[in-house]
């Protein structure tokens, strides 16, 4: 996840700060939004874990204080599947969804006319489609778990709904 802040409580403005993370490679540290770097974002990385955040103050006197740090949790980016079943013409099909990651799940997809917005507790989670009269490609637009992390979006599926048409039958006739 991008520009994530932080900052320090009671931050002295004529004080600096310097910032560190346990492990470098777990994200990138932007200490440029605050003139006196009391405020930082950083740009987690993929690689979930929990890691530690460490700041040390120096006052305009040059006086260094105590480092003072903060656990952090990276949790890895929610995924999603999805499948659908065949209906007839005019009938809802069933879409399941297999989700990964922290319930719940904001699920976003569109039919390519219609946009629509599901909340799930649970996985596999189903939902019923509109009926249908014709076949209709369902793409997953977003997901969101109940950490508030956000799918990759190059990584949301498609399914196809195929709609079977309805027989024409013909008139009863007599030889």
């Amino acid at each position: 996840t991008q520009d994530k802040v932080y900052g320090i409580m009671n931050s002295e403005p004529t004080s600096t700060y310097a910032w560190w993370l346990s492990d470098p490679t777990a994200g990138t540290i932007d200490n440029s939004i605050a003139p006196n770097d009391s405020v930082i974002e950083i740009d987690w990385g993929l690689t979930p874990g929990t890691y530690t955040l460490f700041s040390v103050e120096t006052s305009l006197d040059g006086c260094i204080g105590d480092t003072v740090q903060l656990d952090i949790i990276v949790h890895p980016l929610p995924t999603a599947l999805v499948v659908s079943d065949s209906v007839c013409e005019n009938f809802s099909a069933t879409l399941t969804f297999d989700l990964t990651g922290q319930a719940p799940w904001t699920i976003d997809y569109t039919d390519g006319t219609n946009n629509f917005t599901a909340v799930a507790n649970a996985t596999p989670f189903t939902i019923s489609t509109p009926p249908y009269t014709t076949s209709q490609t369902i793409t997953v637009t977003g997901v969101t778990d109940g950490y508030s992390c956000a799918a990759d979006p190059a990584g949301l599926p498609s399914t196809l709904v195929h709609i079977y048409p309805r027989p024409t039958t013909g008139a009863i006739y007599h030889y």
